[in-house]
């Protein structure tokens, strides 16, 4: 339809935000930074929980993100848990230990609820940018697992085909940019060019891999956002996965912010819509 790991000792309970339980630095992993943050609403029994992950060319930003645009505020506020994740640089190692973390996190948040005091049983995930391709391969990993329950996927701005993230820059409505020299963050993740492996870069592309699941395999629900004038990450990238997933029978939406880039005070208007899908996927029975 169109539309068990042991608790780390370095984990700190700490007062924060007038309305929240905030759990810092909680091991989900055993690598460096399988770390995650969790942020309970006061006065809610079990909440649902979102998993957050972050942006940042797959290199560089961390879980703090989370308080840009106040979405830690907006999803507490509307009685949900939030998750907030870090995940392997690119830098330390490449894909798909990325896709690992993930994984991993959802594994955890799976088998915590009792712990912490969440609805484990409603789970969704939020992305941004290189954090949405990873929210994406979190709808993937819900497909193929039956031991992950993902109840929606909120993608902003994701690079959803790595393969085709040139062109379309080449080929969209977007004035002009300079990328720079150098490798490219897809080429970093991937630990070589894109044009010269393109089964590499295919393997890592949530499109490409949506688009070649078995027939019939069901998908969480996604809610995609992309700005129409964004020179990162072309809008034609969630442009085709919209069509790629709806093609699928997925239960898919797409807004496209109009004048916005790649994030930016655009997407602030943008947080109450996505706090609504994540409220109606988790009312579902």
């Amino acid at each position: 339809m169109k539309t068990a790991i042991l608790l780390s000792a370095a984990a700190s309970l700490v007062a924060s935000l007038s309305h929240a339980e905030v759990i810092r630095n909680i091991a989900y992993g055993e690598g460096a930074r399988n770390q995650l943050d969790l942020y309970l609403p006061d006065g809610v029994d079990a909440p649902p929980v979102v998993l957050f992950i972050h942006g940042g060319r797959w290199f560089r930003n961390d879980k703090d993100q989370i308080h840009v645009h106040d979405r830690a505020d907006a999803l507490m506020d509307a009685g949900i848990a939030v998750a907030s994740m870090n995940y392997t640089y690119s830098a330390d190692a490449i894909w798909p230990a990325q896709r690992d973390d993930v994984a991993a996190a959802l594994r955890f948040l799976a088998m915590q609820g009792a712990q912490y005091g969440y609805n484990a049983q409603k789970i969704a995930v939020w992305g941004q940018s290189s954090g949405a391709h990873l929210a994406l391969w979190a709808g993937i990993l819900a497909a193929e697992d039956p031991d992950i329950d993902l109840k929606g996927v909120v993608s902003w701005y994701a690079p959803s085909n790595l393969s085709e993230i040139a062109a379309d820059r080449v080929n969209d409505d977007v004035p002009d940019r300079d990328m720079g020299t150098g490798p490219t963050p897809e080429a970093q993740l991937i630990g070589a060019p894109v044009a010269e492996t393109p089964a590499l870069a295919d393997a890592a592309s949530p499109e490409a891999v949506i688009a070649a699941l078995p027939e019939g395999m069901p998908l969480s629900p996604f809610l995609l956002m992309h700005g129409t004038a964004d020179v990162v990450v072309s809008p034609l990238q969630s442009d085709r996965l919209y069509e790629t997933l709806w093609t699928r029978g997925a239960d898919v939406s797409l807004t496209r912010v109009e004048g916005a880039g790649h994030g930016g005070d655009l997407f602030a208007p943008m947080v109450p819509k996505a706090v609504d899908f994540l409220q109606v996927q988790f009312d579902k029975p």
